[in-house]
């Protein structure tokens, strides 16, 4: 039995890898899904032999897995079941953070290897975009119609600020001139992901504040102190290559440059009559307002529209682009307001809140730090775009929390145990 765990670790760290690297260009490969589905077999088989934590935040957790079976019946009856199930997915994927349990006897070795992931970010990343600016690899589809190298720029700007803050903790076992060219690329990268999306670069911007005014460590802010010279240089590089880079409208007519940066960053603070940034914003604001006054003011209070029907279709809203089959409105805590009501939203908000507040310790472990500015990337990029609904976003971030949940009952946290470089 204890070979098969071993085998399945290997095969979860993979498909992790794909989703992180690829994202949306194997979104419909079902992989995470399948690796859900056995690692959910492999936790029934063990379950004398794992441990699961079994603290508030871990049990309200389990609440809403219960919670999502009565919704996945009630959902079948008046909806095609394939639509139910892949709806019910918006909860379903936090079964991730319990099946990590399975590697609790090795979960050191098991943390090192999701960290050497985003060791090698910022340089696979750069590759495959650079690719991606070639028609002839843009053009490569194997799953679902999309382009293997179609990315999604918020998702890019989270996983960054995921490498950022493991490099700048010292976890990555770089020698100096691989620090200089990694904080490069995602300088880079981080240019590049906020020309396409306000959310992404608010998520990645949030979390490095977080991450810097929270950390008490003397000798850990003595040596991030020694990366500022290295970025601003970065910046000053980096900057006109962006400018003269080749790069396409997306469908919001967004284009990489510092001029789109800028217009971002107007925008999230004033409209401009016309634009399409004011545009997209206002529908997303309308759209919000509806589904909130459906359900504190309306018929869907107690149990929510369900799963099942397309949200946009339902609640009669046009996408830009004139699509109506939008299964969710841009923002993953009013997808489970609409979807299953305001008890159920009020919890998770409860939970969002049990999760965060542990930031108020003034003595915080230095990678509890870690794992909480990256949930909170998570949460606020997908407070603005599709992002936790769907295995680009979901399946990483229920690691993470898995990750925090093993790092609790092992008491790492108490230790302030201090992981190996990732080589």
């Amino acid at each position: 039995m204890y070979n098969n765990i071993k085998l399945y670790k290997k095969l979860l760290l993979f498909v992790f890898a794909l989703y992180v690297y690829f994202g949306k260009g194997i979104a419909y490969s079902y992989l995470a899904e399948l690796i859900c589905f056995v690692g959910v077999l492999l936790l029934i088989i063990n379950r004398k032999e794992i441990n699961i934590l079994y603290q508030k935040r871990a049990l309200i957790l389990i609440s809403f897995l219960f919670i999502n079976i009565f919704y996945v019946f009630r959902g079948v009856l008046h909806y095609n079941y394939f639509d139910v199930l892949r709806d019910s997915f918006v909860l379903n994927y936090i079964l991730f953070a319990f099946i990590l349990f399975l590697f609790h006897d090795n979960f050191l070795d098991f943390i090192q290897q999701i960290l050497k992931i985003y060791k090698y970010y910022p340089f696979v990343l750069t590759i495959l975009y650079l690719l991606s600016l070639n028609r002839f690899f843009g053009n490569i589809t194997i799953f679902g119609g999309n382009h293997l190298l179609y990315f999604k720029f918020g998702d890019i700007a989270v996983n960054l600020i995921i490498s950022l803050i493991l490099q700048l903790s010292g976890y990555f076992n770089f020698n100096k001139k691989q620090e200089i060219y990694n904080l490069a690329l995602i300088v880079f990268l981080f240019l590049i992901a906020s020309s396409y999306s306000r959310g992404g670069m608010l998520a990645f911007m949030l979390a490095l504040c977080i991450f810097l005014i929270k950390n008490k460590d003397a000798q850990l802010r003595e040596h991030i102190r020694g990366y500022l010279k290295y970025i601003i240089l970065s910046f000053i590089i980096i900057i006109p290559l962006v400018i003269i880079l080749p790069s396409d409208e997306n469908f919001q007519g967004r284009k990489a440059g510092f001029d789109q940066i800028t217009s971002n960053v107007t925008s999230i603070v004033s409209d401009e009559e016309g634009s399409t940034l004011s545009d997209n914003k206002i529908w997303r604001l309308l759209w919000w307002a509806k589904i909130i006054d459906y359900t504190f003011a309306g018929d869907y209070f107690i149990s929510g529209k369900g799963l099942g029907m397309s949200l946009a279709d339902d609640d009669d809203i046009l996408f830009e682009s004139g699509d109506t089959e939008l299964r969710s409105p841009h923002n993953y805590n009013l997808t489970i307001l609409a979807r299953y009501g305001v008890p159920v939203f009020a919890i998770w908000i409860y939970w969002i809140f049990i999760s965060f507040s542990r930031l108020r310790n003034k003595n915080i472990a230095n990678f509890k730090l870690i794992m909480i500015c990256i949930q909170i990337a998570f949460i606020f990029n997908a407070s603005f775009d599709v992002f936790l609904e769907g295995p680009m976003g979901a399946f990483p971030f229920w690691c993470f929390v898995g990750i925090d949940f093993i790092c609790e009952s092992n008491e790492v946290y108490d230790k302030n145990t201090k992981l190996e470089l990732v080589n």
